[in-house]
């Protein structure tokens, strides 16, 4: 498997000095954004599961692009989870102006390349708008890497994308091993109707627009665990990581011809 470059250098804006984020920047032009949410994820894993998952990714995207890794909200455009209690969400317009400034405060220090990466299909709208805006409004190209989606590909013959399952329970304890509790996955909902009403959902012709998460799951999660153990977190974290950097790469080198 092909190691990403740079490991050894944090690119984390938080948690880095102000000349060393100015040195990325200045050599790659390139901010990260990570996009995730807070909503509930059953009775195993935190509510923090799309941020978690999508920030161990981010960091090593961060090196192997060599880009500044900038902090933004943990919450999302999350109402579809509202009825469950630790589900926290903004409104879309909320989301796409803190993403715009966000994104403008980079740009003023250089940024010409915006890749923001996101693991919750209900920022997808948002994010969309906020970089078709940004584009339009700056002299910057903007990239989305949708890094659940790549998960589901890259392992479609051994798990498919559910609230709360394999998938989403192994970057998570990649990153934070002592914040997943798989001995209380005790209640799944239904596989088979779940993931009928999933699939019926994520349509790219005809679709609903479901109200509330309990409509495909009434316990707020579904899925298949059995896969899931460190060795496998380490290696979905690594195999997506490495696709959506040779992926980025590609279209950036495309967009720039």
């Amino acid at each position: 498997m092909k190691q990403l470059t740079r490991q050894e250098e944090n690119h984390y804006l938080l948690e880095i000095t102000q000349p060393e984020a100015e040195a990325i920047l200045k050599r790659s032009r390139l901010a990260i954004i990570p996009a995730g949410s807070v909503e509930q994820h059953g009775p195993h894993l935190p509510c923090g599961t799309d941020h978690y998952a999508i920030m161990v990714i981010a960091r090593r995207v961060a090196a192997g692009l060599d880009g500044l890794l900038v902090p933004f909200s943990h919450a999302g455009v999350t109402p579809f989870h509202a009825s469950f209690a630790g589900t926290l969400t903004l409104r879309q317009e909320t989301y796409i102006n803190l993403l715009m400034d966000v994104a403008a405060s980079v740009i003023k220090h250089g940024a010409k390349r915006i890749l923001i990466l996101n693991w919750h299909e209900g920022n997808t709208a948002a994010i969309n708008y906020a970089a078709s805006q940004l584009q339009q409004q700056y002299d910057v190209r903007c990239v989305v890497a949708q890094a659940c989606y790549i998960a589901a590909q890259l392992y479609q013959e051994e798990a498919e994308l559910t609230h709360a399952g394999a998938l989403e329970a192994l970057p998570v304890l990649a990153y934070r091993p002592e914040l997943v509790r798989l001995e209380r996955a005790t209640n799944p909902s239904s596989y088979q109707a779940a993931r009928e009403m999933d699939a019926l959902r994520r349509s790219r012709s005809v679709y609903p627009l479901l109200a509330d998460i309990r409509q495909i799951a009434p316990t707020g999660w579904y899925g298949d665990l059995s896969i899931v153990n460190e060795k496998k977190a380490q290696e979905l974290v690594e195999r997506v990581s490495i696709e959506i950097v040779q992926a980025v790469q590609e279209v950036f080198e495309r967009l720039d011809t």
